[in-house]
């Protein structure tokens, strides 16, 4: 009847009969038969019911038979015209605009970022390549009776060919401990030149042997490559094994040393109790560590190097034992200085700074674990005759550090102990001299007295007074003034003595000497004199007359404690790295400590060389300059300005300092320009070019890091120091007042040298370098981005099932415009991205990130008297670290949110684009051969209808592979496979499983005119719809690959050498449940709509809101806790990825207990009715079931065929 309609699409069967054909009737609401309506979604069903009418696809008037399946008004058209979307590209376009923007926008700055990680590096290599003789000497006596490693790990003793002609080990010894993927033969460059200093050492000093200065014994260890920063179990593993070496190590001495007599006098050398310990990279963790385990020697590890060693934090928290090591070792070694475990061992860190790439140099501070009675930090660029940045691996092989480094280690050596060093304050002294150059804080060595005690003007060649109080000196006036006092004297001293008058200087005056060694040099280019020639005295007694000729001076003078010089880099010889690095030597001392004097003697040797200067003055004062630019200041140059010179008798100060009170911040790198003042017309001005050119030098109160910038006129400057995560100086060493005063930060120092005599100011313009920026924001927050796209992943799914909860549909779905029914569709990864895009939600999380360090800091000031310490730095520890950094550390979050949801968005793109690809490929591949096609078709749909025209009742078939899959994987990873390895089967099956669903969907897809029905177009989207849904779980588990990946790696490389110990962890089945579980129910269902109908008062709908609420708050508190503490700790996200996926699985099984307590509620309440159970269940609808009569589903012969192909 016109204008009568159906629930759902009508189908006339039509009855085959010889030579007649027989007509049929529209069925009606009340007809017994079935109808497709049943596959419709709940909410639909639940309008039906609600408003009391019933709507149908096809009218049945006007309707005609053709080909069996019926239809009216067009239906078929109508469904060619929705399948085929018109001008798909602009379509595409429209529904995607957001994605594209935030693609362009992550390449963009992606491609920046790369180019200033790679090229935008201020600082440049310059170091001289090393070159050794090597021999390694395998220990085969270091077997299984010495350690259960002996199958893993190997012990060698290096040999350095032309110098080692036994390979007994006599000498001291020390252990090379190799970093992450490190071998046993990186020892080879620092032991070649400990050999050659110590050969120096030797010839110019004879009784070295006496003194205890024997050698080293160099002993190095093969760890299998492994990689201990990503692997905490491998550390554990590696310092068991150190320990079990130093234990084999020392029974090697008492059968060897007695054998070798090193000394000419008879010098008794004691057995060795102890092992001095190198370690690179991880192998400074693994030396630290081995403190903590039972089989530690106590005393037998006295003195710690570390190179490039990331001791506060690790580099990479991929894995939970890495975050655990570092925890209970730094928490050993912060109290071990205290309860007296520590006492004599002594730890010194040395790091590359900016070039290296491979960790940051933050975490190398160690003076918040170590007083500094017993440790030293320095970064390379602050180590005399070095002053280089050096990346992870250079710092091994640098000519310039190697000799730097194995000079300092032949000078702590003394054989006559039994620790085979010299005592504590004695080596950190030295230590201090060799490496640092922090003149002012009296690291160059404690001021000292010098050898001349005293004396008088008959000892020198001759005596000069410069009664300006300045001392200029080049080769010409040394010769003039020595031939003048050569004339008057008839006895010739090696030595001659400058004063300068102390009378008349200022409270703050300081005495400044400047000099080039080369001045005292015997001859061009025949290298630098004696390290220090020159030496300051106090004198008094003095009586001359005006002229201050050597005929008139009379002068007594005795030595005076001053600080040794500082080496202020100013060239290399034709910039070859090969060629030494020219250094002035600068030494200043305030005036009030040599008040009794009435003048400060400069002794130095009276036969100058050819070359070089020497610059002696009383200046008033050193300029000091305060300045507290803002971030915002600093977006455009700031300048500095020194005031005009003075015009006093004194001299003007070769040294200014700035103070730059800028926050500790690690992220920016300051831009400095240096302009240089000079005057024609000023009496200062006496030279017609500079003796040098300005040296500037950044440095802070921390004495971690210094670095020196010459001949060029502008400096980056950047600070290192104290990570974002580092526990405060309070928590670790409150009682050790040295360590907090020198851990205080005190802004940035800038120290410019320039030539008094020809320059009479700077202006110094500073702002901030924003490309070079960026590559220090890599190196400290890489981790960063693998926890916002987690936050990214989980925002994408909650969409997802929000979307599909609600009953929307966001896709273009062929099958709702040739119906005219809107019906829900699973949006895909790509849809939900775009809708966080529109609907604001990439809006709040950048406001969150701009916000969240912002509260943080304001929370910490407020708090800060209220606070315990170590809940303070708990605090300040959330989210990216707080260091006071204020708003523009919200730049870096929020660009990092930008940034991983494009990442997020590059994922999803790759992924549906693999599955497409395959599916097809698949799909084609298997339409050409019947077996093929069989196996991958998916008929379940269609073997809904039953032969009498009903819907068969769906139940859970019980699937036998995948539990002998759950058996297998339940004791391989017991027994013998780590979790990881399953969770990696577990995402390629997921992946094959989607690429599966697609392949279904296009199978079942209709692929020309004659095959475009209604019911094929419904047999696909339900297809398409499970395929969204396991390609948004895989999006999610994506997010997880990264923490596998190391327990892989080690797991791979220990089968290699026949080891078959894991971590007790690796075996943990609920470290792969919850994937597990899911990876099972969605293979076979798609999530349950968790619908909700507040007029219905059954259990399941209740239930399901319940659920629903549950499902977002679970979501939320991951995305929280994944927001404030995962950049920290970022292995914590698959544990939360693996708990969601337990509950999604949950979720899913939840639905077929809920339907049958459904089925049974509704059929006490409506007992006329039968409820059916729709076999789209698990696609379409939610728990709650509609009663409604269900009119008749009828099969035509076309049907017949169409379900045979599909199966």
């Amino acid at each position: 009847m016109a204008g009568q309609q159906s629930t759902g699409i009508v189908s006339r069967k039509t009855t085959a009969s010889s030579g007649s054909n027989s007509r049929s009737s529209p069925r009606t609401a009340d007809s017994p038969r079935v109808s497709v309506s049943a596959v419709a979604s709940e909410d639909e069903r639940d309008d039906n019911m609600h408003n009391s009418t019933q709507q149908s696809l096809v009218s049945a008037s006007g309707s005609s038979v053709r080909g069996g399946i019926a239809s009216s008004d067009g239906l078929e058209d109508r469904c060619r015209k929705a399948w085929h979307i018109e001008r798909p590209v602009v379509e595409f376009l429209r529904t995607r605009i957001g994605v594209l923007c935030l693609l362009l926008v992550s390449v963009v700055v992606g491609a920046i970022t790369a180019q200033s990680y790679f090229h935008g590096q201020p600082d440049v290599a310059g170091c001289a390549m090393s070159y050794s003789r090597p021999r390694f000497v395998e220990q085969t006596e270091f077997d299984d009776r010495w350690t259960r490693f002996s199958t893993k790990y190997k012990l060698y003793l290096y040999r350095e060919g032309g110098y080692d002609a036994s390979d007994e080990a006599f000498r001291i010894p020390i252990l090379f401990v190799p970093g992450n993927a490190g071998s046993h033969k990186q020892v080879r460059s620092i032991a070649s030149a400990s050999a050659t200093a110590f050969m120096e050492l030797a010839s110019n000093n004879p009784g070295a042997f006496d003194r205890g200065q024997i050698g080293y014994d160099y002993f190095t260890v093969g760890l299998n490559e492994e990689l201990t920063a990503l692997h905490g179990y491998s550390i554990l593993e590696q310092a068991d094994f150190i320990n079990d070496a130093i234990r084999y190590i020392l029974s090697l001495y008492p059968g060897t040393r007695a054998k070798h007599q090193l000394s000419s006098k008879g010098t008794t050398f004691a057995l060795p109790t102890s092992v001095v310990v190198v370690g690179h990279s991880m192998g400074g963790v693994v030396a630290r560590t081995a403190f903590t385990l039972p089989n530690h020697i106590v005393g037998s590890i006295q003195a710690i190097f570390t190179l490039s060693t990331p001791h506060n934090n690790p580099t990479a928290s991929l894995e939970y034992y890495v975050d655990k090591v570092y925890s209970s070792v730094n928490s050993f070694w912060r109290h071990g200085f205290h309860n007296g475990t520590l006492d004599d061992v002594s730890l010194v860190s040395i790091a590359g700074g900016n070039l290296d790439s491979m960790i940051n140099s933050d975490y190398t501070y160690i003076g918040e674990l170590a007083p500094g009675r017993n440790s030293l930090s320095i970064l390379s660029t602050g180590v005399d005759d070095v002053w280089l940045s050096l990346d992870h691996q250079s710092i091994l092989w640098c000519a310039q550090m190697a000799k730097k480094f194995s000079k300092m280690l032949v000078r702590i050596m003394d054989a006559r102990r039994p620790s085979q060093l010299l005592p504590l304050d004695q080596r950190m002294s030295i230590m201090r001299r060799q490496l640092s150059s922090d003149w002012e804080n009296g690291a160059n060595g404690v001021a000292e007295a010098p050898a001349v005690k005293q004396s008088s003007s008959d000892d020198y060649s001759y005596v000069y007074v410069h009664r300006d109080g300045i001392a200029r000196m080049v080769p010409e006036d040394l010769h003039r003034l020595l031939a003048q006092g050569q004339a008057s004297k008839a006895r010739r001293s090696g030595s001659a003595l400058h004063l300068l008058p102390v009378n008349g200087a200022s409270g703050d005056s300081v005495v400044q000497l400047t000099y080039d060694p080369r001045l005292f040099a015997k001859a061009r280019n025949s290298g630098l004199a004696a390290d220090y020639p020159v030496v300051l005295l106090g004198c008094n007694g003095i009586k001359a007359e005006p002229n201050g000729t050597d005929a008139e001076v009379r002068v007594a003078c005795q030595g005076i404690p001053a600080p040794l010089p500082t080496k202020l880099p100013i060239r290399r010889v034709d910039d070859d790295p090969e060629q030494p690095l020219f250094a002035l030597h600068y030494v200043e001392m305030p005036v009030s400590s040599i008040r009794q004097f009435e003048y400060v003697g400069v002794q130095m040797p009276a036969k100058p060389g050819v070359a070089g200067f020497l610059h002696a003055t009383i200046a008033k004062g050193v300029e000091n300059l305060e300045s507290s630019p803002s971030y915002l200041r600093l977006l455009r140059p700031v300048d500095i300005h020194t005031p005009p010179a003075s015009k006093s008798r004194m001299g003007s100060s070769a040294r200014t300092r700035i103070r730059l009170d800028v926050p500790e911040s690690p992220f920016f790198v300051f831009r400095g320009t240096l302009t240089m003042r000079r005057s024609t017309t000023s009496s200062r001005v006496m030279t017609a070019a500079p003796r040098f050119e300005p040296i500037i030098r950044q440095s802070d109160g921390r004495r971690f890091e210094s670095r020196f910038w010459y001949d060029q006129s502008t400096a980056d400057f950047a600070i290192h120091g104290r990570g974002a995560y580092v526990p405060s100086d309070v928590i670790s060493n409150a009682e050790d007042s040295e360590l907090k005063s020198a851990g205080q930060w005190d802004g940035l120092v800038v120290d410019v040298w320039a030539d008094p005599d020809y320059y009479t100011g700077f202006e110094l313009a500073l702002q901030i370098n924003w490309y070079s920026s960026l590559n220090r924001t890599i190196k400290r927050y890489d981790m960063a981005l693998l926890a916002m796209s987690f936050v990214w992943a989980c925002l994408v799914m909650l969409h997802q099932l929000r979307t599909w909860n609600a009953g929307v549909s966001l896709e273009a779905k062929p099958n709702s415009r040739c119906r005219g029914v809107a019906t829900p569709a699973f949006p895909s990864c790509l849809t939900s991205i775009e809708r966080l895009i529109r609907n604001g939600t990439l809006a709040v999380l950048l406001g969150a990130a701009v916000l969240t360090p912002i509260l943080q800091e304001v929370v910490a000031h407020l708090m800060q008297n209220v606070w315990s310490p170590a809940r303070l730095a708990s605090w300040n520890n959330l989210f990216m670290g707080d260091r006071g950094s204020g708003w523009v550390l919200g730049l870096v979050p929020a660009l990092l949110v930008i940034v991983s949801l494009g990442f997020v968005a590059l994922e999803a793109i790759v992924l549906t684009a693999i599955c497409s690809v395959a599916s097809w490929a698949v799909a084609e591949v298997s339409g050409r051969f019947e077996s093929t096609r069989k196996h991958w078709s998916r008929h379940d749909v269609l073997e809904a209808v039953s032969e009498d025209g009903r819907l068969k009742p769906r139940f859970v078939k019980i699937p036998v592979r995948p539990l002998i899959a759950t058996v297998a994987f339940v004791v391989f990873v017991c027994t013998f496979v780590p979790y990881q390895f399953a969770f990696l089967v577990i995402y390629m099956a997921q992946l094959f499983t989607a690429i599966r669903t697609m392949g279904h969907a296009y199978l079942a897809a209709p692929q020309s005119a004659t095959t475009l029905t209604p019911q094929r177009v419904l047999v696909s989207e339900v297809l398409r719809d499970r395929a969204r849904y396991q390609l948004g779980l895989l999006l999610f588990w994506t997010s997880s690959l990264p923490y596998c990946a190391p327990e892989l790696l080690v797991w791979v490389r220990n089968l290699s050498v026949l080891w078959f110990e894991d971590a007790p962890s690796d075996h943990n089945l609920a470290n792969m449940a919850g994937y597990f579980a899911l990876r099972l129910l969605a293979s076979y269902h798609i999530v349950p709509r968790l619908t909700f109908n507040a007029t219905e008062r059954l259990a399941p709908s209740r239930t399901a809101w319940w659920l629903r609420i549950m499902t977002y708050a679970f979501f939320a508190l991951a995305v929280a806790y994944a927001w404030m503490y995962s950049i920290r700790r970022p292995y914590i996200l698959y544990s939360l990825a693996n708990a969601i996926s337990a509950w999604l699985a949950l979720v899913q099984f939840a639905e077929f207990p809920l339907r049958l307590v459904s089925s049974v509620q509704r059929r006490v309440l409506s007992p006329a009715v039968t409820p059916v159970a729709s076999p789209m269940a698990a696609e379409f609808p939610g728990f709650a079931r509609s009663s409604t009569p269900l009119a008749t589903l009828s099969a035509s012969r076309s049907d017949e065929r169409l379900d045979r192909k599909l199966r």
